[in-house]
């Protein structure tokens, strides 16, 4: 978890740097139009402002991992603007260098954001779901800063996001967003969960010396007494919600079987929320 001041980030401003790119995908915009508008990332960097812990780091990193976001290509190069990306164009992505030299993707969570960091001039924005830019700041950069400018800046590092999202990060902010958008089914929910690297979690528990003596599997309780599973998309999705408890990558299978070991009624995806409940009999087809 980095800790970087709102004036820090600001300071970044004179550190722009464009990055050629050769490929285009997404939506386009310029000022003033708002085609974006991230509220669930802008909810955890409001708390980000003034608490600046690794629970509230992971909260928003598994945020991003679904939505959109905005990268700034105000450098770009468009013969016709009002007609961009046609052949002989060039594609620029804004990125600013921290204290250290390390390159960090810009990204905005709206507009006016992006607009009031920007300044001055032209501004033009791209619009690109936040699991790309998540993949592209890992693999082209150094690490990410989320609406810099702003009393909730944020910078994630690349080692940071590969941590918070796992084994697979496709996989992870895939399942992320079929959860946040709602876009399937649950049987095309649980085979995507299937194919997919998952996660438990293990929540210490000390003894009297305050050492670690062992691991409780993490699950939840309805008001009923019915104990779910804990399910975790990534690592991230775990530490929001338990700071201190240890990820573990498994499977769908060797979940399900588990929870019908401990007699649980089902498994909880994500408890954090937006949760996904899938009762134990959606598996006794199978």
């Amino acid at each position: 978890m980095t800790q970087v001041s709102p004036n820090a980030l600001r300071r970044l401003a004179d550190n722009y740097r464009s990055s050629p790119q050769a490929a285009y995908r997404g939506r386009m915009s310029g000022t003033p139009k708002n085609v974006v508008q991230n509220a669930r990332v802008q909810e955890a960097l409001d708390v980000w402002a003034d608490t600046k812990d690794p629970q509230t780091h992971s909260d928003v990193l598994r945020r991003a991992a679904s939505g959109w976001l905005l990268l700034d290509i105000s450098h770009s190069e468009f013969a016709d603007p009002d007609n961009p990306m046609q052949e002989g164009d060039k594609l620029a992505l804004t990125s600013v260098s921290d204290g250290d030299g390390n390159d960090l993707l810009l990204a905005f969570t709206d507009n006016p954001r992006l607009e009031e960091f920007a300044g001055e001039g032209t501004v033009r924005s791209l619009a690109q779901r936040a699991s790309s830019v998540l993949a592209q700041a890992v693999s082209q950069h150094d690490g990410l800063a989320i609406d810099a400018g702003t009393d909730g800046a944020f910078i994630a590092y690349s080692d940071e996001i590969r941590r918070a999202f796992g084994d697979d990060q496709d996989s992870a902010t895939r399942l992320a967003s079929a959860i946040v958008d709602g876009e399937h089914d649950l049987g095309q929910f649980v085979a995507l969960l299937r194919e997919s690297v998952v996660y438990i979690g293990g929540i210490p528990v000390t003894g009297d010396d305050g050492d670690t003596v062992g691991y409780n599997i993490a699950s939840a309780s309805r008001d009923d007494g019915s104990v779910l599973h804990a399910v975790f998309t990534s690592p991230a999705e775990l530490w929001a919600w338990q700071p201190n408890a240890v990820a573990q990558p498994t499977t769908l299978d060797a979940i399900v079987l588990s929870a019908r070991q401990d007699e649980m009624v089902g498994l909880v995806v994500n408890p954090v929320g937006p949760a996904a409940e899938i009762p134990l009999e959606a598996f006794d087809a199978e």
